[in-house]
């Protein structure tokens, strides 16, 4: 189920909750040591710290999940770490590949000192909290240098998802009218204007704006075409198709947002 919250300009989706517990089942593999290791590098985030940050810079990763980009940061010269907060996950990477610094921890009071790192990278996090970003987003301040870099991705509100709002096509409601379904909130769709105000109002400065994950934004909202598409987007039909649709619904029906910020003060 998906509602627009018309007081937070967002669109709240229901499934279950993202507990630690959640994230562990989610990310349990048999044999995480190889797909660690075979973590080279991303077609997104590795090339945006790269355009911003020399090498032996100092990158956090705050909700690294199975450790994919702290790996690959690491592989590519960075001095990284990596936090989060699925214990079972954290035990489970530090044993498979106990040389890379991943720790336990939570985003909202991290264990890190002020002004100590050079980039900070958030990939999908914000969203899965209902009571909001803001304690995350202050330690980013916090933790960053002045001059330093976020990398912050977040689902957000796509044309698409904007035109179904204008068409009415989603239940309407305020943020509090739902506060007794909390237990299976999962994420918001969160709008990228009203979010760069946010971080700008702290002290940062926006760098670059992408969108990605065109056909899944698609498919996920186009419910007629959604059984198809799936079979696309999961690799089941030839790979230069998918291709093509995500380069077609990218610009209007993306996903996901990047914003890459500067702390200026």
């Amino acid at each position: 189920m998906k509602v627009y919250l018309t007081d937070k300009q967002a669109l709240a989706f229901y499934k279950q909750q993202a507990t630690s517990k959640f994230w562990d089942k989610h990310w349990s593999t048999t044999d995480l040591q190889t797909v660690l290791r075979n973590s080279v590098d991303d077609r997104l985030f590795i090339p945006a710290v790269k355009r911003h940050l020399p090498k032996e810079s100092v990158v956090l990763e705050g909700g690294c999940g199975m450790g994919h980009i702290v790996h690959a940061l690491q592989y590519q010269g960075y001095k990284a770490i990596g936090i989060d907060f699925a214990s079972e996950t954290i035990k489970n990477i530090n044993e498979a590949v106990p040389e890379l610094d991943v720790r336990f921890g939570d985003v909202r009071a991290l264990d890190i000192p002020d002004a100590s790192l050079d980039g900070y990278i958030s990939v999908g996090v914000i969203e899965h909290f209902w009571d909001g970003y803001t304690p995350i987003i202050n330690e980013m301040r916090r933790t960053l240098r002045p001059g330093g870099f976020l990398f912050i991705s977040f689902p957000y509100m796509s044309p698409l998802r904007r035109l179904k709002v204008f068409l009415k096509l989603y239940p309407i409601a305020e943020k509090q009218e739902l506060n007794g379904q909390v237990d299976t909130f999962y994420q918001f769709a969160l709008s990228p204007s009203c979010f760069q105000a946010d971080l700008e109002a702290l002290g940062f400065q926006l760098k670059e704006f992408l969108t990605y994950s065109g056909l899944k934004g698609f498919k996920d909202e186009v419910s007629l075409l959604q059984p198809w598409l799936q079979e696309v987007y999961e690799g089941r039909r030839a790979t230069h198709l998918r291709s093509r649709l995500e380069r077609l619904f990218k610009p209007f029906a993306s996903h996901s947002a990047l914003l890459v910020m500067q702390k200026i003060k």
